[in-house]
């Protein structure tokens, strides 16, 4: 098991099922929990400066109290009035109004940011949870094809990472996923066989570009590695639990994902867990997930070089 899984464990950031995974292999592998173990104790210094100290009681009320009242206006005292309703000494005075509607503007001007993060939450745990129906296909598509998941080819109409939609639809397996991330729709995947692409590649080439161009939405898939001894290689089972397979589509400059706002991509992984990332360096070794080691939008140059690319993006550029 990598230590990448182990480390996300450690920090708490994996999804159940990954959590589980991990949990059953420290039950059966000492090996597995010795390095637990010994990363636990390269972290043990970050915890002890994560605790949080002791608040005194009441923190936030007088934090906002002792906030109103320098940034709310000092009102000269005005005379008492003659009027029959006037205030009596038990109810409110105009200061503690005052007071109250500036801790009430301070409150209402929290509000917005903290809604915003909830719902960008929300949006990520949303698409999290669409990718990981994406990987019961793949899952049950590499049981049936001796370990592989779709493989994206050299050259012809099959050489783009968006194949696997088409692959994973003849097998029958694309069922309730959306190529939209959930926060910007929900369009269902094209029903199209590999003959008809194939047939479109052929007869007429515009028709199959525009195709291939939105095949996979708003994801990219693995483009595979290239291997001196049989050419393009696409990902399996036995290729690693911490290599990215499927992810949130690059954004410009290929920079974070246009999915979530530039903050980051949701990174589903070959061991079939789902992780948040905020940078796209965050392939095994820090290798960036939408460039090969030559800072290449191409095929990988080794097992661990993962580029996963847009629906139309192709191994081998010309």
């Amino acid at each position: 098991m990598d230590d990448f899984l182990l480390l996300g464990y450690l920090l708490e950031t994996l999804d159940p099922p990954a959590r589980k995974q991990v949990e059953a292999e420290l039950q059966v592998n000492p090996d597995t929990r010795n390095r637990l173990i010994r990363l636990q104790a390269v972290l043990a210094p970050l915890a002890e400066d994560a605790a949080d100290p002791d608040l005194p009681p009441n923190l936030v009320l007088r934090t906002l109290a002792h906030v109103a009242e320098h940034t709310c206006p000092k009102r000269a005292s005005l005379p008492m009035p003659r009027s029959p309703l006037a205030w009596s000494r038990g109810s409110w005075g105009r200061a503690d109004v005052l007071v109250a509607a500036c801790m009430f503007l301070v409150m209402l001007a929290l509000v917005p940011p903290l809604i915003s993060r909830l719902w960008q939450r929300h949006d990520r745990y949303a698409c999290a949870n669409n990718l990981r129906k994406f990987w019961g296909g793949l899952s049950v598509y590499a049981d049936t094809h001796s370990g592989s998941f779709p493989r994206v080819e050299e050259t012809g109409p099959r050489a783009i990472a968006g194949i696997f939609i088409p692959m994973l639809g003849e097998a029958g397996l694309l069922d309730d996923v959306s190529i939209d991330c959930p926060n910007r729709g929900n369009r269902h995947p094209r029903k199209l066989r590999l003959a008809d692409l194939d047939r479109l590649y052929a007869e007429r080439r515009d028709e199959y570009n525009i195709v291939a161009r939105h095949l996979a939405g708003h994801y990219a898939y693995s483009l595979g590695y290239s291997d001196d001894a049989s050419g393009l290689r696409g990902l399996r089972r036995d290729s690693g639990d911490g290599l990215p397979i499927l992810a949130d589509r690059a954004g410009s400059q290929l920079a974070n994902s246009d999915n979530h706002g530039g903050t980051g991509q949701n990174v589903l992984h070959v061991g079939g867990h789902v992780l948040w990332a905020t940078i796209p360096t965050i392939g095994l070794a820090g290798d960036h997930i939408y460039l090969n080691q030559h800072l290449r939008r191409e095929a990988g140059l080794c097992r661990t070089d993962t580029v996963l690319g847009a629906s139309d993006a192709r191994p081998f550029l010309d």
